[in-house]
C-alpha cells in the first residue's frame, strides 16, 4: 500500500479561542464535536488503502471534544504503531490532566502546545508538564521538542506570530487569490497536512473546509470559486488517484491558487494582536 507520512483528522471544530486566520475557520461559532464512532467510521476503511504511520488530532480545540479520550484510545487499537500527534492550546489543559497522561502511556504520542495568549493558568499547566518527567531536549525535523524516552513521548510548544488569512474580503465576502501555486505554497502553513473530514481526504484543512464555508454564508462570489471546490479522495477513489495524491505530499498543487502568496502582505495577521478568548466558550 502507499504511504501518506500525515493524516489530520478533524474531531472539533468548536474553539475557545477566535484567531484571524484560522485555517481551521474556527474563529466562528460552531456548535457539536466528532465522536469515535463516527471518526471509526471515517478512518478505518482508509487503513486498508493506505499506510498512516502518523495521526493527528485537529480541532477546534481538541480538548474540548467530550470523546476525546475515546479517540485515543480507538486510534491506538486501530493503528497501534502510527505515532499520535496531539494539538492544543492547552488553555483547558488542568480540567483534562488525564488526556494528558493517556496520551504519555500509550506511548509513540506527541503532545503540542500551540501558545495563542499570555495567560497565567497555561504557565502554570505547562510548568506542570516538564515537572511531571524527565525530559531530554531533542530536535526532530528541525522542531525542538523534548523527549520522554521511557514513554516514547514527545512534548513541543510552537508560539505562532503571525497567522494567514486564505481568502480575500471578509465571511460575507470571500473571493479566493487565484496565486501562482507554487508562490502560494511557499508560505503556507498546511504544507504536509492533509484532512481527513466525512470520509475524504484533502489536500489540506482550508482545502477540505472551505466548501462548507460558503455554503454558510450563501456561497458569495460562487463562480469565481467553482474551480477550487474539490471532492477529495474517497475510498472508493482508484488506486492511481490514491497514488497521485501521496506523490504530491508536501508539493505544491493547483489548488493551492486559492490561497494567499509572500506578495499579498495584507492577509498576514499579528497573530499576538488579534487572538481573542469566545466569551461564550471555557477557560
Amino acid at each position: 500500500m502507499p504511504t501518506l507520512p500525515f493524516l489530520e483528522i478533524m474531531v472539533i471544530r468548536g474553539c475557545n479561542l477566535s484567531c484571524e486566520g484560522c485555517t481551521t475557520f474556527s474563529d466562528l461559532k460552531h456548535s457539536g464535536y466528532t465522536t469515535w464512532d463516527q471518526g471509526r467510521r471515517w478512518l478505518q476503511p482508509w487503513t486498508e488503502r493506505l499506510e498512516l504511520p502518523a495521526i493527528g488530532f485537529m480541532g477546534g480545540e481538541p480538548l474540548m471534544n467530550p470523546d476525546i479520550k475515546s479517540w485515543i484510545h480507538g486510534v491506538r487499537d486501530l493503528l497501534p504503531q502510527s505515532q499520535i500527534r496531539f494539538v492544543t492550546n492547552g488553555l483547558l489543559l488542568h480540567k483534562h490532566w488525564d488526556v494528558f497522561e493517556l496520551l504519555r502511556n500509550i506511548k509513540n504520542s506527541v503532545f503540542k502546545i500551540s501558545y495563542h495568549v499570555n495567560d497565567s493558568g497555561l504557565d502554570l499547566n505547562i510548568q506542570k508538564i516538564f515537572d511531571s518527567g524527565a525530559w531530554i531536549p531533542v530536535q526532530e525535523f528541525g522542531i525542538d521538542r523534548w523527549l520522554d524516552r521511557e514513554h516514547n513521548f514527545r512534548f513541543q510548544i510552537a508560539k505562532p506570530d503571525r497567522f494567514l488569512r486564505t481568502f480575500k474580503n471578509n465571511y460575507e465576502n470571500m473571493m479566493p487569490h487565484n496565486s501562482d501555486p507554487r508562490q502560494a505554497f511557499e508560505c503556507c502553513v498546511q504544507q504536509r497536512c492533509p484532512l481527513l473530514f466525512e470520509n475524504k481526504i484533502f489536500k489540506c484543512g482550508t482545502v477540505g473546509l472551505t466548501p462548507q464555508l460558503l455554503k454558510r454564508f450563501g456561497n458569495p462570489n460562487q463562480e469565481q470559486w467553482q474551480p477550487y471546490l474539490v471532492d477529495g479522495l474517497t475510498i472508493d477513489s482508484s488506486d492511481q488517484d490514491i497514488e497521485n495524491f501521496v506523490n504530491n505530499f508536501g508539493k505544491p498543487h493547483s489548488i493551492c491558487r486559492q490561497c494567499p502568496s509572500q506578495q499579498d502582505q495584507y492577509s498576514f495577521v499579528d497573530h499576538r494582536v488579534t487572538v481573542r478568548f469566545k466569551n461564550d466558550q471555557p477557560r
